[in-house]
């Protein structure tokens, strides 16, 4: 049986050391990696193709020309037919933002920046009328539900909620001296809890979330609890993007595999936030423990929704932001904004570009 076809949208710093992640992964035979710039898209598949040469992997990878702005990409996404696409496209992404001296925004103000490009990669993918599915990674826990309460989405996200997981299971691991892999975790969380677990200055006060922690079969979450909020030095670098990629591999696996296998993903399709799901090349499904309801679940994401500055996002996907928000954009900008919808996008994100 031949292995899939992968199609990556957007050379940015994830999408690269996710390129070169699964060059090594053994999971797809081809690997197409398309970027405005063709000779930035062949030197990028050629750098992916001698590491995971040297490594002993050679699946097919190809660089080529994919412009969002012209008429040819979703010809080309049909020619190319991937059975996965993945893009992380911004206008401005989070490292850089860090560097400005501006006034800054809490996290969601910035949101413009990636809804604008997301939403044209939407159209162009849905204009080509493919069967592949769709990781979006562009703050998948909003932008994701936005794009599919208005029409056409991502099928998942990756990163954020899977991300604090490895710190749980090790911490876990370590007090009841058992392998971490004994160790299993659920967890429902929004963008923001990361930052609060993966921090060496933990507060009382973190974004809402559930969990649960078993170890063979013994439930252990009061001991999860304490671990979650351990101070834990973490390097919100360049670097990060390693470990988003990594999660990224994690999904890609699931999403390759003829059976089901239980991980976390962010932004499945029209919900806020992470959950744990229940993935594999047939299905994407959010799968939580008996104790937890889903309304329950949809409900502590929608309210860590605040902890980003998002007050609420509305059934069509258009989102009003929080009084702070809105105040921090009028000491950036001279004026406010109250809300956020795709047809807003893009004028709202040339306000903020040219004033960063």
């Amino acid at each position: 049986m031949n292995k899939p076809t992968l199609l990556i949208l957007s050379l940015g710093e994830l999408s690269t050391a996710l390129l070169e992640a699964v060059a090594r992964s053994n999971l797809f035979d081809r690997i197409v990696v398309g970027s405005r710039s063709a000779l930035k898209a062949v030197g990028r598949a050629n750098n992916a193709i001698i590491g995971a040469g040297i490594e002993g992997y050679y699946p097919k990878i190809e660089g080529v020309k994919f412009d969002i702005d012209d008429q040819s990409f979703s010809t080309n996404l049909r020619k190319i037919d991937p059975d996965l696409i993945f893009s992380a496209p911004s206008l401005m992404p989070w490292w850089r933002l860090d560097k400005t001296n501006k006034v800054s925004l809490p996290f969601a103000g910035y949101m413009s920046l990636h809804l604008t490009l997301m939403s044209k990669f939407r159209d162009r993918i849905d204009e080509a009328n493919i069967r592949a599915r769709w990781i979006g990674a562009s703050y998948p826990d909003v932008i994701n539900p936005i794009l599919s309460r208005s029409g056409f989405g991502p099928h998942c996200g990756i990163g954020n909620v899977q991300e604090p997981i490895p710190k749980l299971k090790a911490g876990v691991a370590r007090q009841l001296d058992c392998h971490p892999q004994e160790v299993c975790i659920q967890l429902v969380a929004q963008h923001a809890l990361e930052y609060h677990v993966l921090n060496d200055k933990t507060g009382k006060e973190f974004p809402p979330y559930l969990l649960k922690a078993t170890v063979n079969g013994r439930d252990e979450s009061a001991l999860a609890e304490s671990v979650l909020r351990e101070p834990f030095a973490f390097p919100y670098d360049l670097h990060f993007n390693r470990v988003t990629a990594s999660a990224g591999l994690v999904a890609l696996r699931a999403l390759c595999s003829s059976t089901t296998l239980e991980i976390h993903l962010p932004g499945i399709k029209q919900f806020v936030g992470g959950y744990p799901a229940k993935v594999s090349n047939s299905q994407i499904e959010i799968y939580l423990p008996p104790e937890w309801s889903l309304d329950q679940a949809i409900e502590v994401n929608n309210r860590s929704l605040r902890w980003d500055g998002i007050e609420l996002i509305e059934n069509d996907g258009t989102v009003i932001f929080t009084e702070e928000t809105q105040r921090a954009f009028h000491r950036l900008l001279g004026k406010s904004f109250e809300r956020l919808n795709i047809s807003s996008a893009a004028a709202q994100s040339r306000e903020l570009l040219a004033a960063l």
